[in-house]
């Protein structure tokens, strides 16, 4: 793969990575998106944007795509009403469909539960 090649790549990922996010944003049940990833990789992307080198509205949500598979990585905030189990399987289906629909056929999805919201008493 030559470089040009390798960029395309990247830039393909990083609007897969914008679309993502913005479908788990709009499922039911999410009230707020955290960096998803190892502890190591939010450090990384932490310092990229410190040094300019990545945006600071860059995408929460990690997609890496190598030798023909992809990953997902997703965080997310659930509303106490809706409950994390139907929370996740809706973000799960949402990016499924969205990726199936960009030809993305069997990717590996991850999304984790990083907080539970309850309401403000009344």
């Amino acid at each position: 793969m030559n470089q040009e090649e390798a960029t395309l790549i990247d830039e393909n990922v990083d609007v897969m990575a914008e679309q993502v996010e913005a479908a788990v944003r709009a499922t039911p049940g999410v009230t707020g998106l955290y960096a998803a990833g190892t502890a190591v990789a939010r450090a990384i992307g932490a310092g990229a944007r410190g040094l300019g080198v990545r945006r600071d509205d860059a995408p929460l949500v990690v997609v890496r795509r190598s030798a023909g598979e992809t990953r997902v990585d997703i965080a997310v905030e659930v509303g106490l009403a809706y409950g994390a189990a139907a929370t996740t399987r809706a973000v799960h289906l949402a990016v499924r469909d969205l990726l199936t629909a960009q030809g993305v056929g069997d990717a590996h999805i991850t999304v984790a539960v990083v907080h539970v919201t309850e309401p403000a008493p009344a």
